[in-house]
């Protein structure tokens, strides 16, 4: 007997279970949510490019499509992304690939991410309603990482620690 798994019946509650799982902890000036008209400047490296995590389990999904936070802020009809400053992230991510990792997963457990300067900060500010920094890595359970200038890090525990201070 064959089992096929039919994605669209699952799809609308694979979403509502997402958009209930994120958590918001602080929505200064009534930031969110975006509203009609409004540009948003995404920072981070990981906006650009799916990323999954997990080393097995979380990482080893099988999905019919992926999607990034850059590309689906785009979707929206009603607002705008900061051309501009993507343009900026486009051409470094060609100049800095992704990493594909290594090891029995081939998962990378952080990528490099582009410094941002107070220049192209207050630039992209001056452009915008609000902007969205994004960061992301693959931690380990039980397993420390080492800092590496331009990378995020965890601790021993786990932690995340934003080395660049997007």
């Amino acid at each position: 007997m064959r089992f096929t798994l039919d994605y669209d019946q699952y799809a609308a509650p694979a979403r509502q279970t997402a958009a209930e799982g994120c958590v918001l902890l602080k929505n200064e000036k009534e930031a969110l949510p975006i509203r009609k008209g409004e540009t948003v400047s995404v920072f981070g490296r990981i906006a650009f490019t799916y990323y999954k995590s997990g080393t097995g389990s979380g990482g080893m999904v099988n999905a019919p499509y992926v999607t990034n936070i850059l590309d689906s802020l785009k979707e929206c009809r009603d607002i705008s992304v900061n051309e501009e400053l993507e343009a900026v992230y486009q051409d470094w991510i060609r100049e800095n690939p992704f990493d594909m990792g290594e090891g029995w997963a081939q998962e990378p457990w952080s990528q490099k991410e582009m410094p941002v300067s107070e220049a192209l900060a207050q630039k992209a500010a001056a452009s915008s309603d609000l902007c969205c920094c994004c960061a992301g890595q693959n931690s380990r359970r039980g397993h420390g990482q080492q800092c590496r200038a331009g990378k995020l890090s965890a601790d021993s525990r786990g932690r995340g620690a934003d080395q660049n201070r997007l």
